[in-house]
């Protein structure tokens, strides 16, 4: 499938119903009335079916026998997308308070009046009609701290002064713009701080230690310059950078009550007031009350998360997984697959390679803690993207591996798999990606493999090494949200005991 092709048909299936109406609705209005359906109208139904065709069987669908030229087929694709496009952007569309945003609506307001105003300004409209478009700018874009909008208006306001505005002092006007472009500046540098110091780890089953001076120093600079000129995204970002240095600290209390607060705010200012923002703030709650063993409190507040509309596929598996990793915690198995399966069924679409393969480790075991040892490595044998990554969850692989085989007592095989986790592991701990934890782990599971798989014998042989996995130090204890889906010291000693593994959560 050509790419014009695919990125069509990939937005038209991200459309909601009711823009799915609308657009088809424009199509008819903008079609030959004389046909008795036209080419576009015949595309829409064709991404609507639920059929995977490839683009030859499209193209024979809409022209039949006739042979058609690459270029021909080329246009009509981009004659469809652009109709799509404006039609997405109706007012119908974009003003529904049960999907979009008080912010997303008053951006897209005064993105239209922008553009009216330059329409209005150059046809010579009563002065009263252009003041009043700029008043209404100028009110939603400090509503909403819309920086370069704001600064658009005041510009205008600027330009059209000796006309409109005589008692406005052009110097003062070209002041506000200088002092907005300063918070605008603000603005662009807290956001890079959060993509530096935050976006660039967050999918790592660790947090990085060394980043603490720096964030402390980010948000000093920060609040320093908001305090001039107070602005309430910047305040978001630097309480997202605040809840990265506090989760570096392990200070879950703290980030737990910024959290709160921040979840307050984001409800009742304007200017902060989008539904992924709180959805986010929602799954950040529940990351915190994971770390902090909150397990059924977690669960709630990502089952929050989800409820927002307007969610980015990969921001709702993003959450499911969260879900996931919780229910796991909490024993429930069943809900667990239920998430990873959801997720698993969009294939690519909210799913990079690396999480779509990293999700289905997750789902293998999943199935091995409720004993389907068949399918847990038949799940096991799909997650080859994540084969060489450096944060852990290729290790968590290898653990999974050689719990099955000792499960299915093939002890052999499991000899090989600890050897092949020896090396493995040397190979990654010269990149110093490697937690102690983990190698504590190997080291007990080769003994176990030269003691001939004496689960007894190599408890008392290594019981310091299993106090060291059952202590509080960060580089030793088990940590939520890792690849350790099954926490190996409590797998090890339900082995001992003869008993069933049944994880216990204690907070140190």
């Amino acid at each position: 499938m050509n790419e014009i092709l695919k990125n069509t048909q990939s937005f038209f299936l991200r459309l909601r119903s009711h823009e799915r109406k609308t657009f088809r609705r424009f199509l008819e209005l903008h079609e030959d009335a004389s046909l008795t359906q036209s080419k576009s109208l015949k595309l829409f139904d064709l991404f609507s079916s639920d059929n995977d065709l490839t683009e030859i069987e499209i193209q024979k669908k809409i022209y039949g026998n006739s042979k058609v030229e690459q270029r021909t087929f080329n246009k009509l694709v981009e004659r469809f997308r652009e109709k799509m496009y404006e039609s997405n952007y109706l007012d119908v569309n974009l003003y529904r308070e049960d999907v979009n945003s008080p912010y997303f609506m008053g951006l897209m307001e005064v993105k239209k009046l922008i553009g009216i105003s330059y329409n209005v300004a150059a046809r010579g409209v009563n002065n009263k009609e252009m003041i009043r478009i700029l008043k209404r700018g100028l009110s939603l874009s400090e509503k909403f701290e819309l920086y370069d909008e704001w600064i658009c208006f005041i510009n205008l306001k600027f330009l059209l002064n000796a006309n409109l505005f005589p008692d406005n002092d052009p110097v003062k006007l070209l002041e506000e713009m200088k002092e907005l472009q300063q918070r605008k500046n603000t603005l662009n540098e807290a956001q890079y701080f959060v993509y530096k110091l935050i976006r660039t780890y967050q999918d790592q089953s660790t947090i990085r230690k060394d980043i603490r001076y720096e964030l402390s120093n980010a948000i000093e600079k920060l609040e320093n310059e908001n305090s001039i000129s107070y602005s309430w995204n910047v305040y978001y970002n630097i309480a997202l950078l605040k809840l990265q240095l506090f989760h570096a600290n392990e200070n879950y209390d703290d980030a737990e009550f910024l959290l709160q607060e921040l979840i307050a705010n984001l409800q009742q200012q304007p200017s902060l007031k989008q539904f992924t923002r709180i959805a986010e703030a929602y799954t950040n709650l529940a990351a915190t009350q994971m770390n902090n063993f909150k397990f059924t409190d977690a669960v709630k507040s990502n089952e929050e998360a989800l409820r927002f509309p307007g969610l980015r596929p990969s921001d709702k598996n993003y959450y499911k997984e969260s879900l996931a990793f919780l229910n796991i915690y909490l024993g429930n198995y069943t809900k667990s697959n239920k998430a990873l399966n959801e997720i698993i069924a969009e294939e690519l679409i909210g799913n990079t390679e690396e999480e779509l393969s990293r999700r289905k480790y997750l789902l293998a075991a999943t199935l091995f803690l409720q004993g389907d040892y068949k399918k847990s490595n038949f799940q096991l044998q799909d997650t080859k993207e994540i084969e060489n990554e450096k944060e852990g969850w290729n290790i968590g692989i290898r653990l999974l591996q050689i719990f099955l085989t000792l499960a299915t007592e093939k002890i052999d095989l499991a000899d090989q798999r600890i050897e092949s986790l020896r090396k493995h592991i040397e190979r990654t701990s010269k990149m110093k990606s490697v937690r102690k934890r983990d190698v504590v782990i190997f080291r007990i599971l080769r003994h176990l493999a030269m003691n001939g798989f004496d689960f007894k014998e190599t408890w008392l042989d290594k019981k310091k090494d299993f106090l060291l996995l059952q202590s509080d130090k960060p580089d030793y204890k088990w940590i939520p949200r890792s690849h350790e889906l099954i926490i190996f010291h409590q797998w090890f000693e339900a082995k001992v005991r003869h008993k069933k593994y049944q994880p216990e959560f204690d907070k140190k």
